[in-house]
C-alpha cells in the first residue's frame, strides 16, 4: 500500500465505530494485542489499529488495547484531530475528507483550511500539496501534523518525499557496477545480436535528472546518464532522454500519457535515436488495483552494421496489484510485445508474464523484487533454415535505504538468461551495483 493510501486508511480506521464481539473473551483479546504489538514493532500502524480494536471488542475493559489505540489515534473516539477530544470539528472535517476521496481536491483544500486546529486537516492538506508537487507547502503542513502522535510515524516518510519533490526537482545518482556481459548495452538490438566472447568488467554509472512541473499535471524531464567502463572503454555509453508526461488523476483512477526522445552515444559516436509514446492506466478498488499500459517506440540505429535492427517496437501489459498484510504489495502482469525490424530474422512476437513484489521491511527501507519470463517467436528462418525461438528470463532486486531528507543508499542486482534455438543467441548477464542518490526539491 502506498504511503498516501496508508494515511487515508489509518484516519478512517481511527474514526470507525467500535466493534462488538458476541461475548467477552480475554484470551482472544490477548492474542490480538500480541498481533498489534508486533505490527507496531514492524511500523505497520494500520494492522496495529485493526488488531487493538479487535482486542477491545473482545474485552472492552482491556486497558492495554485502549491505551494503544489512544496513542495511535491521538485520543481515540470523539477526537476531531485537534487533540482536545471535543469532537466539534467532526462534521466539517469528515465532509472535507469525503471531498478529498472523491477527487475534488480544490474544494477539499478550502474545506480543510476552514477546520480550526485540526492535525487531521493539516495531514490531508499535506497530502494534497504532495499530489500537486508543492513540496514547500507539504513541509509546512506536515510539521504541524507530526505533532499529533497519530500521524507522527506517517509524517516521517512524507516529509522525506516533500524535501525531494517540487515544481523543480533534481536527482543525481552514482553507482559502481560489476557487469558480467557489458557488450549487451542498453537498447542492444534484439537480444543476443551482440555475439562474441563474454568479458566481465567494472563500470561506474552516473545519472542526473531534472524535472520541471509548470502545472501539477505536467512533468517535463531530462535525464543524462554516463556509463564509464574500466577495462573496455570502447563500450563507454552516454544517453540523454527527454520526456514529457501528463497525468489525469481522480479518486480511484489514474491515467498517464508520456512521450520520450532518446539519443545515445557509444564510445563517443552516435548509436541510437528513439521516439516513444506510451499510456498507462490504474483503477483502485479496496485493497486491489487494475493496471494496464501500452507503448509504441521507434528505434533508429546509426551504424550501418546495426541498421538491420531499426524499426518499431510495441509493448503492452495488463494485470493487478494487491495490497497484502504487513505492508506487502504483489503485482502480477501479463506482458507482450511485437518487435519489427528491417531484417525479418530479428522481428518477433512475444508474450509472457511478470511478478513484482514491493515491501518496506523497515520504516526507512524499501525493497522491490521482479521476475519476468517472455517467450518470443521470430518471423523468418535463419540462413540454415532454423527458426529462432527464445525464452528470456529476467530477475531483479532493488533496495533503497533513506539516510536523510535528501540522501538515499541504493543496492541492486539484475540477472538475465536468454535461452534460444540458435546457439549464438544463448547468453546470460549479471549486474551487481551499489551507490548513492541525492535528491532536492524546490518551490
Amino acid at each position: 500500500m502506498s504511503v498516501l493510501a496508508a494515511a487515508v486508511t489509518l484516519a478512517e480506521l481511527c474514526r470507525a465505530p467500535d466493534e462488538r464481539a458476541a461475548g467477552r473473551d480475554p484470551a482472544d483479546a490477548a492474542a490480538y494485542i500480541d498481533v498489534g504489538d508486533a505490527a507496531v514493532a514492524a511500523g505497520d500502524s494500520i494492522t496495529a489499529v485493526i488488531a487493538y480494536r479487535k482486542a477491545r471488542a473482545r474485552d472492552p475493559d482491556d486497558r492495554r488495547a485502549a491505551a494503544a489505540i489512544a496513542t495511535l489515534c491521538a485520543g481515540g473516539d470523539g477526537d476531531d484531530g485537534d487533540g482536545d477530544g471535543d469532537g466539534d470539528g467532526d462534521g466539517a472535517l469528515l465532509a472535507a475528507i469525503a471531498r478529498y476521496r472523491a477527487g475534488d481536491h480544490a474544494a477539499a483544500r478550502a474545506a480543510l483550511a476552514a477546520v480550526p486546529g485540526s492535525s487531521t486537516a493539516h495531514l490531508f492538506l499535506a497530502l494534497i500539496a504532495l499530489e500537486q508537487h508543492d513540496g514547500a507547502a507539504a513541509i509546512r503542513e506536515l510539521a504541524i501534523a507530526r505533532g499529533d502522535p497519530r500521524y507522527r510515524e506517517l509524517a516521517e516518510p512524507l516529509l522525506r518525499l516533500a524535501h525531494r519533490d517540487g515544481r523543480l526537482a533534481l536527482a543525481v545518482v552514482v553507482e559502481p557496477e560489476l557487469d558480467t556481459n557489458p557488450q549487451l548495452l542498453p537498447d542492444t538490438p534484439p537480444a543476443g545480436a551482440v555475439t562474441g566472447a563474454r568479458q566481465a568488467d567494472e563500470d561506474v554509472v552516473t545519472a542526473a535528472t531534472i524535472t520541471a512541473r509548470p502545472w501539477p499535471w505536467l512533468a517535463l524531464r531530462n535525464a543524462l546518464s554516463w556509463r564509464a567502463q574500466r577495462a573496455l572503454p570502447g563500450l563507454d555509453f552516454f544517453g540523454e532522454s527527454a520526456q514529457a508526461a501528463a497525468e489525469l488523476a481522480g479518486a480511484r483512477d489514474r491515467l498517464t500519457a508520456r512521450y520520450d526522445f532518446d539519443a545515445d552515444l557509444l564510445d563517443g559516436a552516435s548509436y541510437l535515436f528513439a521516439h516513444r509514446i506510451a499510456a498507462a492506466y490504474r483503477h483502485d478498488f479496496a485493497g486491489l488495483a487494475v493496471v494496464a499500459s501500452y507503448g509504441l517506440r521507434r528505434r533508429d540505429y546509426v551504424a550501418i552494421a546495426e541498421q538491420a535492427f531499426t524499426g518499431w517496437v510495441h509493448a503492452f501489459d495488463a494485470g493487478v496489484a494487491v495490497a497484502l498484510p504487513r505492508g506487502l504489495e504483489l503485482e502480477a502482469r501479463l506482458i507482450g510485445g511485437r518487435e519489427l525490424t528491417r531484417d525479418p530474422t530479428f522481428a518477433n512476437l512475444g508474450g509472457g508474464g511478470a511478478v513484482i513484489v514491493r515491501t518496506r521491511p523497515l520504516a526507512a527501507a524499501r525493497v522491490v523484487a521482479t521476475a519476468r519470463a517472455l517467450y518470443a517467436g521470430y518471423d523468418a528462418a535463419q540462413p540454415d533454415g532454423v527458426v529462432r525461438r527464445d525464452l528470456a528470463l529476467d530477475g531483479a532486486a532493488e533496495l533503497e535505504v533513506d539516510l536523510g531528507d535528501h540522501l538515499t543508499a541504493l543496492a541492486g542486482a539484475d540477472l538475465t538468461r536468454n535461452l534460444s534455438t540458435i546457439e549464438d543467441f544463448r547468453f546470460w548477464k549479471l549486474v551487481v551495483r551499489a551507490g548513492l542518490l541525492v535528491a532536492f526539491g524546490g518551490l
